[in-house]
């Protein structure tokens, strides 16, 4: 199962892991939680508080937090990039980004402006603190793979969406910096969301995808050049904002290419897989890249018919593609660590991946997850129907907490019972 460049010896204890992706369920529950509540007309809104608190809900506790869990276990075995202490750093970053969210999202969404500050004091101390560790872990890799060349550009990424998110909170203070709020706000949405999610989710499949579903590697152009070819394209976008907005949407346009690209070769690779068992993990797969490569065709749409409703949709099938991936590599990676751990503790009684989270539970989740989409495209011409997406993603939330919590049970009874 493991190919060349992975170092199991130098794995993280599973509990570092387990608290990040223990906690996505829990903000999908709060995101539900949020949709219901809030009222519907204002969803479509990107600016509404409730719309806000609702994406910060989405981005930062359920997928940030996946990714810096997964971030923690790919640098020490991955990328050979050890971290001293890991359960020490996971503990207080994971502590402070799960209530620096709390307190965003809270902020926006009940009118509480006094949460603000030290909400963002919170996120931006932990965020930025993974900058800061995990780059200058993996700048001393000697063999920089592509995934440890994508891992860097994706960090880079995120401390470039952190820096910008700090002068967007200085502009709200009143401080003028020389560029345009609006134009601010994108740009850190850009690096988040292209800089440092795309860029990681490509980094993570150059690894994932023919290490599980034993597929041909991707083309050599494609793992050396897309991730570091998206970051700079982000950052060359930057001084434009300035002097030509026709330049920024052309490097738009260059950014929505890799990802078009992406995922094409992605969805070919995954046609390619020497064992041809569909589970629910490759139809996440499809679902979201199929996803991606609708919102960049609809994004070039909006773009040439300046319809603004083709880029709100691209947006929500941007968030579906992204936890379309979440989702299915979770539904690998988990199981995974728990055989693993269980096995290098020589646990005679381990049961194997596929009974640790049965098929027939991620089933459910993927006729659910795939319910979800038949609801919040309609719900910008219907608002009534966020009500419904609202109580399918908690549903969906739910299911897949469910599933975790049942994996990390049997790691817990199991895990004293080893012989080594």
């Amino acid at each position: 199962m493991f190919n060349q460049g992975l170092s199991l010896d130098q794995a993280p204890p599973f509990g570092v892991i387990l608290r990040f992706f223990l906690t996505v369920p829990f903000f999908g529950i709060l995101t539900a939680l949020a949709l219901l509540s809030a009222d519907p007309t204002t969803l479509g809104v990107w600016d509404a508080p409730e719309t806000v608190a609702v994406v910060h809900l989405l981005l930062v506790g359920v997928v940030g937090m996946a990714m810096v869990g997964a971030l923690f276990q790919m640098l020490p075995v991955i990328a050979g990039a050890s971290i001293k202490a890991p359960m020490y750093h996971a503990r207080w970053i994971h502590a402070f980004m799960g209530l620096g969210t709390l307190m965003l999202a809270g902020g926006f969404f009940f009118g509480e402006p006094f949460l603000l500050h030290p909400a963002l004091a919170l996120l931006l101390g932990s965020l930025g603190f993974v900058v800061f560790l995990m780059f200058s872990k993996l700048l001393r890799v000697e063999n920089k793979t592509p995934s440890v060349v994508g891992m860097i550009a994706a960090i880079t990424g995120l401390g470039f969406g952190v820096f910008f998110a700090a002068l967007v909170t200085l502009t709200f203070m009143g401080i003028d910096i020389g560029l345009l709020p609006g134009d601010l706000r994108t740009i850190h949405m850009h690096f988040m969301l292209f800089g440092w999610i795309a860029t990681l989710i490509m980094a993570v499949a150059f690894q994932v995808i023919e290490m599980f579903y034993v597929t041909p590697p991707y083309p050599k152009a494609v793992r050396k050049w897309f991730p570091m070819a998206m970051l700079a394209v982000l950052v060359l976008q930057v001084p434009f904002y300035l002097v030509s907005g026709g330049v920024v949407i052309a490097l738009d346009a260059v950014a929505g290419l890799l990802l078009f690209v992406f995922a094409l070769v992605t969805l070919k690779r995954l046609t390619q897989r020497k064992r041809p068992v569909a589970d629910a993990t490759v139809w996440l797969w499809r679902t979201g890249l199929a996803s991606l490569l609708l919102a960049v065709v609809l994004a070039f749409i909006g773009v040439a018919t300046k319809q603004l409703p083709l880029f709100d949709a691209a947006a929500l099938l941007f968030g579906y593609f992204v936890i379309s991936i979440i989702f299915a590599m979770s539904y690998k990676i988990i199981p995974f660590l728990v055989w693993f751990h269980l096995n290098a503790k020589g646990v005679m009684e381990c049961p194997t991946m596929g009974d640790i989270i049965p098929a027939k539970r991620s089933r459910w989740h993927l006729w659910i997850h795939w319910a979800l989409a038949a609801t919040f495209l309609p719900a910008f011409f219907m608002p009534l129907l966020w009500k419904v997406t609202a109580l399918i993603f908690l549903a969906e939330s739910i299911l897949f907490g469910a599933n975790l919590i049942a994996a990390a049970k049997i790691y817990n009874n199991l895990k004293d019972k080893g012989i080594l």
